[in-house]
């Protein structure tokens, strides 16, 4: 575990005092996305075509918020993109990098993970079967803490920092290695009804669709049994009588 000060110590917003950052090797940083859709196709460089296909979502920080050691205001919605990182040699990685993009006011925060193919392969085809619309991931990172803050529980709200370069204008990158993905469908809308159950050979039948049970048949077979014979002595009482 490192414990070295962001690379130049600096007034924390108006806190009125130089604040201290750790980085602390136990603690697990957490992302929550919504809103997945997938992006396709292929771009070339150096005359290389690679594959350009990738999973795009807006995540917010579990339990906390992504700030800029030494800058007011936290980062909000993150724009985080999933891609396959290519083959290499050795143990797969689930890889995440974090920063933010552009210049002054239009710098905006992101995130990227970079999955083994295997893993994005199942996660794009259970983006596009509707299975994945929600994903959460846990990583070990380089990003820092205040040190006042190492003593808090896990599930507490915590603030994770972004150093700075050493002429403190340009906010460094963290990199981490993810331990855990996961993506589910999205949770049912409210008041929606149930789905139906699967008919099955088991299932119950309403009552009148029920048919006639046998002692029915044969009560009705009496029935007819005893007209015939009311009929018959009427016509046996005729022809006495004639």
């Amino acid at each position: 575990m490192d414990e070295s000060d962001v690379a130049r110590s600096r007034s924390a917003g108006d806190e009125g005092m130089s604040t201290r950052y750790v980085q602390d090797a136990t603690r697990r940083f957490g992302l929550s996305a919504a809103g997945l859709r997938f992006v396709g196709g292929f771009e070339s460089r150096d005359g290389r075509l690679e594959d350009a296909r990738r999973v795009l979502a807006e995540a917010t920080v579990t339990d906390g918020a992504l700030r800029r050691a030494g800058i007011a205001g936290e980062a909000g919605r993150i724009g985080l993109t999933l891609r396959p990182l290519a083959p290499a040699e050795g143990p797969p990685r689930l890889l995440l990098m974090l920063g933010y993009r552009g210049e002054g006011d239009a710098e905006q925060p992101f995130a990227e993970a970079f999955l083994p193919p295997a893993v994005f392969e199942v996660l794009a085809a259970d983006l596009l079967s509707g299975l994945a619309r929600e994903l959460s991931l846990t990583a070990t990172t380089s990003l820092w803490i205040r040190a006042e803050d190492r003593g808090r529980r896990e599930g507490e709200p915590l603030d994770w920092y972004l150093g700075l370069d050493a002429d403190g204008s340009t906010v460094l990158p963290a990199r981490g290695f993810i331990e855990t993905i996961a993506w589910q469908p999205p949770p049912p809308a409210a008041g929606a009804a149930p789905a139906p159950a699967p008919a099955s050979e088991s299932a119950p039948v309403a009552e009148e669709d029920w048919p006639e049970s046998g002692a029915d048949e044969l009560r009705g077979i009496n029935g007819s049994f005893r007209l015939l014979l009311v009929m018959l002595a009427f016509l046996l009482i005729i022809v006495a009588l004639k």
